[in-house]
């Protein structure tokens, strides 16, 4: 798959902007589409929509969707993790009586070709490799968690995650209630080197699950310790002031990106052919995301502080000392490539989905 070239230039406002700072991220949001951001606001306040990310693994899909509900607020916008609402499901069943309130909401909605029992115990034995909870079990859980999400606009991530869920997909708006009035695919296409540089850095909050990288993405506060079980020296703490964990939950990383990329190379592949043929189908509109550009070009298309840089940390006189460098490394086909920050997908988004919904 290819995409055109985002040109943020077009949109300069003369002035730079550290996008790795909450406020300045916003300043920079509203400075350069401020106008359609308040329009999708407007626009949530009376319709909703659903869109279905697909990409492969580390494509930053977390990251987005939290900046997307940092744009345009909770009470508007929802991001749907199967793969988290999976993992809730499997710690609520350790609880006699949450585990007694999932099989009965299963007994009254789920309808599938094994039963209950051996539904749940896929779901318990599966791994972070391959897909084994059967689709019409996550079906129907992503059924009851939409319903209680209120009518908001959703991303609703890892669906399909098969090629037999890929019609699922295509009416899913509809079985799960009319009033998503739009539905649309987002597709987000990234270099294998990238999502190993970003497998290898992937930190999460337990708190409020936002995804950020030690290598490309920290937080305002990035703290130094040699007693860290996991073995970082340097390690985040949240800096989402929305975030019950607010400067204390410290990040650890996310489930699955120790075995490295080659733990996945099954379900990479499989990513690959789920984004060719969604990017194919007829009747559903899709955005196609694609922040990678040559070396020798790049700036001819993003503001030097709107490309990618890569951080490193040293333990001085008692402080953390934090220093960044552009980020290049070679795609599948050789090149030198650099890619733009996340903040600037996101503008990019913005973008293509008030296109879409306005």
């Amino acid at each position: 798959m290819t995409s055109n070239y985002y040109n943020s230039k077009v949109l300069s406002t003369g002035k730079s902007y550290d996008l790795s700072n909450p406020s300045d991220r916003h300043s920079y949001w509203h400075d350069k589409a401020g106008k359609k951001i308040e329009e999708l606001k407007e626009f949530l306040e009376h319709n909703s929509f659903m869109a279905f990310l697909v990409a492969k693994k580390q494509a930053g899909k977390g990251t987005y969707a939290k900046m997307i509900e940092e744009l345009l607020g909770q009470e508007r916008f929802t991001h749907i993790s199967v793969g988290d609402v999976v993992r809730k499901v499997e710690k609520d069943l350790k609880n006699a009586y949450k585990a007694k309130e999932i099989t009965d909401y299963l007994k009254r909605e789920y309808r599938g070709f094994i039963s209950i029992e051996d539904a749940l115990t896929e779901l318990r034995n599966r791994t972070s490799d391959k897909v084994s909870v059967p689709t019409e079990l996550v079906l129907t859980l992503l059924k009851k968690e939409i319903k209680s999400s209120g009518n908001k606009g959703i991303f609703l991530d890892g669906l399909p995650r098969t090629m037999d869920q890929v019609s699922y997909s295509l009416y899913f708006r509809d079985l799960v209630g009319s009033r998503y009035e739009k539905d649309f695919f987002i597709l987000i296409d990234v270099p294998l080197e990238l999502i190993k540089i970003r497998m290898s850095g992937r930190r999460v909050c337990p708190q409020c699950g936002t995804s950020r990288s030690l290598v490309l993405n920290p937080t305002k506060f990035v703290r130094f310790s040699n007693a860290r079980k996991d073995g970082d020296q340097f390690y985040f703490l949240c800096d989402n002031s929305g975030c019950a964990g607010y400067q204390t939950a410290e990040y650890i990383a996310k489930e699955g990106d120790d075995g490295g990329v080659e733990l996945i190379e099954d379900r990479m592949r499989l990513d690959n052919e789920l984004m060719s043929t969604v990017a194919n189908l007829h009747g559903v509109p899709n955005i196609l995301l694609n922040g990678c550009y040559p070396k020798d070009i790049i700036s001819n298309y993003l503001e030097e502080y709107e490309i990618q840089t890569r951080y490193d940390y040293q333990y001085v006189n008692g402080s953390v000392k934090v220093t960044e460098a552009p980020l290049y490394f070679r795609d599948e086909k050789g090149q030198e490539v650099g890619v733009m920050r996340a903040a600037v997908f996101v503008l990019c988004l913005i973008d293509q989905m008030h296109s879409l919904l306005i």
